[in-house]
């Protein structure tokens, strides 16, 4: 589903985010990505999301390498992509649903579909009766839960997420992780890059670590 094949990413200026990174991860598979602040974490998720392109190397998304992808092609790949932020980027002059339809609006969906999209997603993440709330309403594990639902709403096929549960305390971290635990339990990859080590360790998933752009262990 993921792989990447000696992927390196330079910017200008000449910093080097990434050096010669391989890893693959199968459907269904969870993952947490981890390493210091500035290690290339966010890097190596904006190369999935096409927000960057490798220097060198290959990044294959279920078979397709990214690097042939023409520019007109990036929105309708973004579509199997869901993304979960610390900060959540919620609007806060829209409803819950309507935060939550816009990705389905973007793609051109129907109003039908629309609506039934969403309340799924809404009771996936227990918060059904919050659909016509204000996100600026919510607590921030709710927000984060509107978030969530969100970037499945279109049921994507690889499930990014960075530092998800920085704002959270334990409690809703973890359940926040058992969402994500069973997205893969239908089939979705999940990434999840964080400084979490103690969430971490009590997840029992592999782990792959960054430093300073270097993949430095990627336990099974």
């Amino acid at each position: 589903m993921i792989r990447f094949d000696n992927v390196s990413k330079r910017y200008e200026g000449g910093f080097e985010a990434l050096k010669g990174v391989n890893l693959a991860m199968d459907a269904g598979e969870m993952a947490f990505l981890t390493g210091h602040s500035g290690a290339g974490k966010s890097t190596l998720l904006k190369l999935i999301m096409l927000m960057e392109r490798p220097s060198r190397g290959q990044l294959l998304i279920n078979g397709k390498n990214l690097s042939r992808l023409h520019r007109s092609q990036i929105a309708y790949y973004r579509r199997h992509l869901g993304v979960v932020f610390q900060d959540h980027q919620l609007l806060f002059d829209r409803s819950v649903f309507d935060n939550i339809a816009l990705p389905l609006l973007v793609s051109g969906y129907q109003q039908r579909d629309i609506g039934r999209r969403v309340r799924a997603a809404l009771d996936k993440v227990g918060l059904l009766n919050k659909e016509k709330s204000n996100p600026m309403q919510l607590s921030g594990g709710e927000q984060q839960r509107v978030g969530i639902a969100r970037a499945v709403v279109h049921k994507p096929r690889i499930l990014l997420a960075d530092e998800p549960t920085g704002n959270l305390d334990p409690q809703l971290s973890a359940e926040i992780m058992a969402l994500f635990r069973d997205f893969c339990g239908v089939g979705v990859t999940v990434l999840i890059a964080t400084h979490d080590i103690d969430l971490v360790g009590r997840m029992g998933e592999r782990v792959v670590t960054l430093n300073n752009g270097v993949l430095t262990t990627e336990p099974q």
